[in-house]
């Protein structure tokens, strides 16, 4: 099979997974793009995120839209 017929078939089995196992799937790919965490701060980042997670399940924290929060980021740059 060609490599792109190959790639068209994975995105298209990839997207029918649930919104869950696409985020692992995506978490595992990125992972293997640096497989080398040089200082350390993946054990950091996960302590950040549950901190995050827990205050926001616990009402102390807010959300914003993505696109809310992209469209900010584009205004800032330009």
């Amino acid at each position: 099979m060609e490599t792109a017929m190959i790639k068209d078939k994975i995105r298209k089995q990839a997207l029918k997974l649930s919104d869950q196992e696409r985020a692992e799937l995506a978490h595992i790919l990125i992972d293997s793009l640096n497989p080398v965490d040089e200082f350390g701060s993946e054990d950091v980042w996960s302590e950040e995120l549950s901190k995050r997670i827990d205050l926001y399940e616990q009402g102390k924290s807010s959300s914003k839209p993505w696109s809310e929060v992209q469209k900010k980021g584009r205004a800032l740059l330009e």
